[in-house]
């Protein structure tokens, strides 16, 4: 089986990827910290979010490294992309869990929702996905990425629409500004979400449309918008008192 050449054009990704990873283990680990403090489940769910998603980042950094280093996009590359995905899907699972705590709803839809995560993550670690394998060593035969990549997507986009839609409504029922505020916030963190995987059907668009080699700079913008998403989900359940004593004014 050969493997697919590094571009230096990627390069600065790579250095993008570690300096968001650092980001996220700042975020996770104060998270962590707010967590201990508390002692209640909400931020604990949230920094379990946390943690998968950085470490989905910490997954692809690892891999992208291996082909800086080798020059190609070898095994640790290949299985750093289903991995990196399985950490999305468990960070999904996660938020849910985390959004049904202090809204207390949604709880029946839990366990459906860890079926069918249970059977994307399957699909996406099968051998048909071809995850980092040149074209012309599978050319021909049964390749599922671009159901197992969509099954994730539809999976990632009905939890976060639930999410925003339970947080509208608990928005409206509410007087008080801060619990207002925090529910906005986790609205606009899953708004950031919805836009952090189009950005990554933009660059797929773009390979299948356009024979582009991957790696535009819509994979640049989504992971800002990951950002984002640590940022506002942090700020909604944290409420520093410079976020307080603003909302009071």
């Amino acid at each position: 089986m050969s493997y697919t050449p590094f571009e230096m054009r990627v390069m600065p990704l790579f250095f993008y990827y570690l300096l968001l990873s650092v980001l996220g283990i700042l975020l996770t680990v104060k998270m962590y910290l707010k967590w201990r403090q508390r002692k209640v489940p909400p931020p604990f769910y949230l920094t379990l979010v946390f943690i998968f998603f950085t470490t989905a980042l910490i997954g692809l950094t690892i891999g992208l490294a291996e082909a800086v280093i080798t020059g190609f996009y070898k095994e640790i590359y290949r299985f750093s992309l289903p991995f990196a995905y399985g950490m999305v899907l468990f960070a999904d699972v996660f938020l849910f869990i985390f959004v049904s705590q202090i809204t207390n709803k949604g709880r029946k839809a839990l366990i459906p929702l860890i079926i069918i995560g249970i059977g994307v993550l399957i699909m996406l670690f099968l051998p048909w996905n071809w995850w980092g394998v040149p074209f012309e060593d599978y050319e021909g035969l049964v390749n599922i990425r671009i159901y197992s990549t969509l099954s994730l997507i539809l999976y990632s986009y009905a939890i976060y629409i639930i999410i925003a839609i339970t947080c509208r409504k608990a928005m409206k029922k509410t007087d008080d500004k801060i619990t207002s505020t925090g529910l906005k916030l986790l609205f606009y963190s899953m708004i950031s979400m919805i836009f952090f995987f189009l950005m990554f059907i933009g660059d797929t668009l773009l390979i299948l449309l356009f024979n582009h080699p991957g790696y535009s700079e819509f994979v640049y913008v989504a992971w800002i918008f990951a950002m984002i998403f640590y940022i506002l989900s942090y700020l909604s359940l944290v409420m520093p008192k410079w976020l307080v004593n603003w909302i009071k004014r």
